[in-house]
């Protein structure tokens, strides 16, 4: 299907902004994937939306192919921003020949979608936690010989910020990553609230000396922090 230049352009753009990992409070965005697999990653799929009292509605407008192909196999993919909303909305997407409809609750702590899937349409997942409001994910990856300094750090942490930790429950999606990744030994992920955003700055400087005594190398040992407004502390970057 042809597709207008001038929107594909304002969407790219909108995305690209997304993507630069922002620090921000938490939006509610709508993401999605073809089951169809193209030739080039970074195939895109188009969209015009708007909200009309309590429906969004998503016309699917096309594919759009790029003129520079991303050399691997991958669906197309959307992404649309509905920002900071919140309630019972009916969600419809649209294309020429279909019009899905599921029922969406946004509430402060979780999102939830109800409806049955189409030849058309099918959720990812039906229901998922927010980010809960001074709150961050701890990830902890090591080799074999030093799973300790996973529990020793956060031991560190505490005695110099007041921590809570929790854990999500288990029947909906958890918005944060829930293990480190390529490492010998990746611990599963734990999360903890904190009281202020002065608390949470403090801990840059805490890993950073904790590095630096520690594993000043490296050495296959990656520690790294997620808050719940995006902010970022790696280890390997200290």
């Amino acid at each position: 299907m042809p597709l207008d230049r001038k929107l594909f352009e304002k969407e790219a753009n909108i995305l690209l902004d997304e993507l630069l990992d922002a620090i921000s409070i938490p939006q509610i965005f709508i993401e999605m994937t073809t089951e169809k697999i193209y030739g080039c990653y970074n195939y895109r799929i188009v969209t015009s939306w708007k909200i009309e009292d309590k429906s969004i509605i998503i016309n699917i407008i096309g594919i759009y192919k790029p003129h520079n192909c991303l050399m691997a196999l991958g669906p197309a993919n959307g992404r649309v921003k509905l920002g900071k909303i919140s309630g019972n909305f009916e969600i419809k997407f649209k294309q020429s020949g279909f019009c899905d409809s599921y029922n969406l609750l946004i509430s402060d702590s979780l999102i939830v979608l109800d409806g049955e899937e189409t030849p058309n349409t099918a959720p990812l997942f039906y229901s998922s936690w927010r980010f809960p409001e001074k709150s961050f994910v701890y990830l902890c990856g090591t080799t074999l010989s030093d799973t300790t300094i996973c529990s020793d750090f956060l031991d560190t942490l505490k005695t110099v910020i007041p921590l809570t930790e929790f854990e999500f429950p288990d029947f909906a999606e958890i918005p944060y990553p829930q293990a480190s990744q390529g490492h010998y030994y990746d611990a599963d992920a734990r999360y903890f609230y904190y009281e202020s955003e002065e608390d949470f700055d403090e801990i840059q400087e805490v890993l950073r000396s904790y590095k630096y005594d520690h594993f000043p190398d490296n050495n296959g040992i990656g520690l790294s922090i997620i808050n719940w407004m995006n902010e970022r502390i790696y280890s390997w970057l200290l």
